[in-house]
């Protein structure tokens, strides 16, 4: 048999708008490529947290999944009857969402599983926590990522695949893409549009020489390859390529990552998924694939040094800390942080206990009146501002004390935090700065910066 299609769906009772049902179109276009089969999965989401709920109230929680399991059947069953032109199977399944697509599309062998991003809690957030990343992270097979429109267009109805859109960076990882592209819909009337995003003057002809090649490579197959270079904002670029060619799909190589490092940096296919209206085809890197890759010596670091996220507070910070008195003025704890090059500051009691802690932001507090650019541009200030007006911002300084504009309580780590750890603790309270504490004294401080250096690496790819 040939490699079939997945394409998950809820049942209308549970999707109103047919928000997942726009991906149908799409699945049933690659399976007619192919003349393969089209399964239409849904699964009824039964946690271990609802089975509990449910003990409690008396319910039991096996029988009433195999009463949501036959409606979704027949639900099923009305949908398929719609499809034209392909072969179409049903199969409900009960249990995580994510866990349960990832298995059917190995067992399966799917060529490909094609799914509308976030049904359930809208488009906002596409790839932080859904079903959708949890299908691309587990499954074997490229996951194509659908935007939802409304209405939803009918099941038959006739979608645009090709050209197919592919960002390279030069690693073998971006060109697997390529090879994925192949895979899902085959090399008949395939037109496929190279596209890097330039990030330096010099390097124009190595990378007109780069994408050339690919372009030969993809031309002996039968595919009818373009290709272009273009400069600026990755996000930006892959937008104006795709509507300048237009593109059908966007292909992309997903790195793989620690959802740590997703949170931190994002990622170009996340951007692009939020960005642009087309459905992209997410190839996720597999652990194994990263390290070939790494070994092979391509264009750009592309795997995450696991040993990195296990460095502990001791071994990144800043010490000693750079700190203030809580009877510091304002223009001392100003002049401070310029002088040190930092925008975070905190403030300590004469044994260097930590009493608060002060930003940039802080001193830019509309309350306190006290604009951190005086201390930093004062001549700029000087020509927006008469004499008497600069003197009152300066004589505010001299006089307000650290105390009286200090941020407490203030999120704290200690020497054994891991980096993991930090970084979440970042992204959950939004601070950017973290003294590291030791008996309640200050012994140095970490930012979002330091992490940001450490999972990059020696990257310098978007993708």
């Amino acid at each position: 048999m040939s490699q079939p299609v997945l394409v998950p769906v809820l049942p209308t009772a549970l999707d109103p708008g047919r928000v997942t049902h726009c991906a149908v179109p799409y699945g049933r276009a690659i399976a007619a490529r192919h003349g393969a089969p089209l399964v239409l999965v849904s699964v009824v989401g039964l946690s271990d947290s609802l089975r509990s709920f449910l003990a409690v109230e008396g319910e039991q929680a096996e029988e009433l999944a195999r009463g949501w399991a036959a409606e979704r059947e027949e639900a099923l069953h009305r949908l398929a009857q719609a499809i034209t032109g392909v072969r179409v199977k049903i199969e409900v399944r009960v249990g995580e969402p994510a866990a349960q697509i990832a298995a059917l599309a190995d067992e399966y062998e799917a060529r490909v599983v094609a799914m509308t991003s976030h049904a359930r809690a809208g488009i906002a957030r596409v790839l932080a926590g859904s079903v959708t990343i949890g299908v691309v992270r587990q499954a074997g097979c490229p996951v194509l990522v659908v935007r939802p429109t409304s209405p939803a267009p009918a099941a038959n109805a006739a979608v645009t695949l090709t050209p197919v859109l592919v960002p390279l960076d030069g690693s073998s990882l971006a060109e697997e893409a390529l090879d994925a592209v192949i895979r899902v819909l085959g090399t008949h009337e395939l037109g496929i549009h190279l596209i890097h995003v330039l990030r330096s003057e010099s390097a124009d002809r190595d990378w007109e020489r780069y994408l050339r090649s690919l372009a030969e490579q993809l031309t002996a197959k039968g595919i009818s390859p373009t290709w272009s270079l273009r400069r600026g904002s990755v996000v930006d670029a892959i937008a104006e390529a795709a509507a300048e060619s237009s593109a059908g799909l966007i292909a992309m190589t997903t790195r793989g990552a620690s959802g740590v490092r997703e949170r931190l940096f994002g990622s170009t296919a996340e951007n692009v998924l939020r960005t642009v209206r087309l459905p992209s085809l997410l190839i996720h890197a597999r652990p194994e694939e990263r390290r070939e890759a790494g070994a092979t010596g391509t264009m750009s670091q592309l795997s995450l040094d696991v040993h990195s996220l296990t460095l502990r507070a001791r071994d990144l910070m800043t010490s000693p800390a750079i700190t203030v008195s809580p009877d510091d003025t304002l223009e001392h704890v100003a002049r401070t942080m310029l002088e040190h090059g930092i925008s975070a500051v905190p403030v300590v009691d004469a044994d260097g206990r930590l009493l608060g802690i002060i930003s940039e932001h802080d001193l830019m507090a509309q309350e306190q009146g006290l604009p951190f650019s005086v201390y930093r541009a004062p001549q700029l200030f000087g020509h927006w501002l008469p004499p008497e007006g600069l003197e009152e911002l300066y004589r505010l300084g001299r006089s307000l004390e650290a105390k009286t504009v200090m941020r407490h309580p203030v999120v704290t780590v200690s020497e054994d935090a891991t980096a993991t750890q930090i970084a979440q603790l970042m992204i959950e309270t939004g601070h950017t700065h973290v003294p590291v504490i030791r008996d309640g004294r200050v012994i140095g401080m970490i930012t979002r910066h330091d992490l940001l250096k450490l999972l990059a690496g020696s990257s310098q790819s978007s993708l």
